[in-house]
């Protein structure tokens, strides 16, 4: 039985509890119709999808890498997220912990196209990112600069008061605490255990867990320093921890983490999608000394390939692959997945409705002009004010929609990657690489519905003189059709 878990979200004011009784109801009975346990719910209230900016929303993404989970149940897409650009990178980031999205309503499946246009969304935020960043964070922005606090939950330590900062009586008291009990010595572990033995929860309710001490300890905002993303500037908050005290704990941070690392930092990229042949087991990177190579531990016999060798050929067989025909063909299929997924954008209606609530408005004013009855209408106006002011807020916190992309700009950008022939490449467009004795085989992700999973290949020999060599043939294996670039 496959496991997953509940996230359920519900955005304004006009939606209760009943929105998530609801949504929950048509996931359990999903997930009892498709063998699927369900083993924990991540619940956002009145928070607005459009926002990655949700605590247990946040909470779930990181609890995916524990891997107790492989599936996230929505009851429809858009309470997962309602931004296209968010939904892609929250999904590929679920993606690289073995995790995937399901809706419980509609279905969705995660096609070729949708992976290819999510990779080719991902990279075009390295070409975007300055554009998207300007719009989609302005509102954010002069926030922080007016000293709010930008997320919906106080970080341990602190209320939100007046959407500022405040010290929490409670719980300030315990941050230089736990400060000092990792200076003595104490495991992150451990100090979590105890905080949760002692019954102290998280700011978000929950359980201590190792990383959650860990980012309480790197955090500069104890020192009265409150900084977000890339915004300029650092906004003044309420000091819990002392400079010396924090400093102090830097400083053995650094030091610990100097002992630990045994080894320089290694990017063995083929991780996640390479996979022996004989076996179907995952093939992992080795190190010995100063070598780094590939070798499945569960094949006796099995031969080990040098890492950088076949980080190389892998690279180069597919930039050759990538012909000009190829991108556009590539662009195509993840431009037509872009046009199919609907525009998810909750300004227009936003915007009708406060259209309409103005005019009502402008109307009872008119009618009290005019000699109406008065009590009635000045109720009335005060519930459309009331109204009023809600929508205006709900507007602050809708990000300005993205700019409209067209199949050019997928071409440009895969072709700029194929040109390159670089990692990003290879995380875009293969979906998995086998290794069968000394032949390598690059599955490519493409369109091709007829086989299971619908993948093309490239093949090479890898050889003892450390060279490939190209096969131009087809052949059957586990039921797949590998056919030669």
């Amino acid at each position: 039985m496959r496991k997953a878990v509940f996230y359920g979200r519900y955005s304004s004011a006009n939606q209760t509890e009943q929105s998530i009784e609801g949504q929950l109801h048509v996931c359990e009975k999903f997930a009892a119709q498709n063998d699927i346990q369900i083993v924990r719910h991540y619940i956002d209230r009145a928070i607005s999808g459009t926002s990655d900016n949700r605590p247990q929303f946040q909470q779930m993404v990181v609890d995916s890498k524990q891997k107790n989970f492989e599936i996230v149940l929505v009851y429809k897409l858009d309470r997962f997220a309602r931004n296209r650009y968010d939904s892609a990178i929250y999904k590929k980031k679920l993606r690289d912990n073995g995790v995937r999205v399901v809706s419980a309503t509609e279905n969705i499946t995660d096609s070729p196209e949708g992976i290819i246009m999510e990779g080719l969304l991902e990279a075009m935020d390295e070409y975007y990112s300055a554009e998207l960043s300007r719009k989609m964070m302005r509102g954010k922005e002069e926030s922080f600069q007016k000293g709010y606090y930008l997320n919906h939950v106080a970080p341990f330590g602190y209320k939100l008061v007046d959407r500022r900062l405040a010290l929490d009586e409670a719980t300030a008291p315990l941050v230089p605490k736990i400060f000092r009990s990792y200076l003595d010595g104490k495991k992150i572990g451990q100090i979590a255990n105890e905080l949760n033995a002692k019954g102290i929860s998280t700011a978000a309710g929950t359980h201590w867990k190792p990383m959650d001490v860990s980012r309480l300890l790197h955090r500069r905002l104890y020192i009265g320093e409150y900084t977000f993303g890339d915004f300029e500037g650092v906004m003044p908050c309420p000091q819990i921890v002392p400079h010396e005290l924090y400093d102090a704990v830097q400083k053995y941070i650094a030091e610990a983490a100097a002992r630990k690392r045994k080894r320089k930092d290694y990017n063995y990229m083929l991780t996640g999608k390479l996979r022996c042949a004989e076996c179907g087991k995952s093939v992992c990177g080795s190190t010995s000394g100063k070598n780094h190579y590939y070798y499945c531990r569960h094949c006796n016999g099995a031969r080990s390939i040098d890492a950088d060798y076949l980080h190389d050929k892998v690279l180069s067989a597919l930039g050759e692959y990538m012909t000009e025909d190829k991108v556009a063909e590539i662009a195509a299929a993840a431009y037509a997945e872009y046009q199919q997924e609907e525009q998810m954008d909750e300004r227009p209606a936003l915007e009708r409705e406060l259209k309409s609530v103005d005019t009502q408005i402008q109307n009872a004013v008119n009618a009290i002009v005019a000699g109406a009855a008065l009590p009635e209408l000045q109720d009335k106006i005060a519930q459309l004010k009331e109204r009023q002011e809600t929508l205006r807020k709900a507007l602050l916190d809708v990000p300005t929609a993205m700019p409209r992309l067209t199949e050019a700009h997928f071409r440009l950008v895969l072709s700029e990657m194929a040109k390159q022939s670089s990692e990003e490449l290879f995380k875009t467009v293969v979906g998995l690489v086998l290794l069968k004795g000394d032949t390598v085989i690059i599955c490519v992700n493409l369109t091709d519905e007829t086989n299971i999973p619908p993948l093309e290949q490239i093949l090479f020999r890898v050889t003892d003189a450390g060279t490939s060599d190209t096969q131009n043939k087809a052949i059957q294996m586990s039921g797949w059709l590998l056919i030669a670039a």
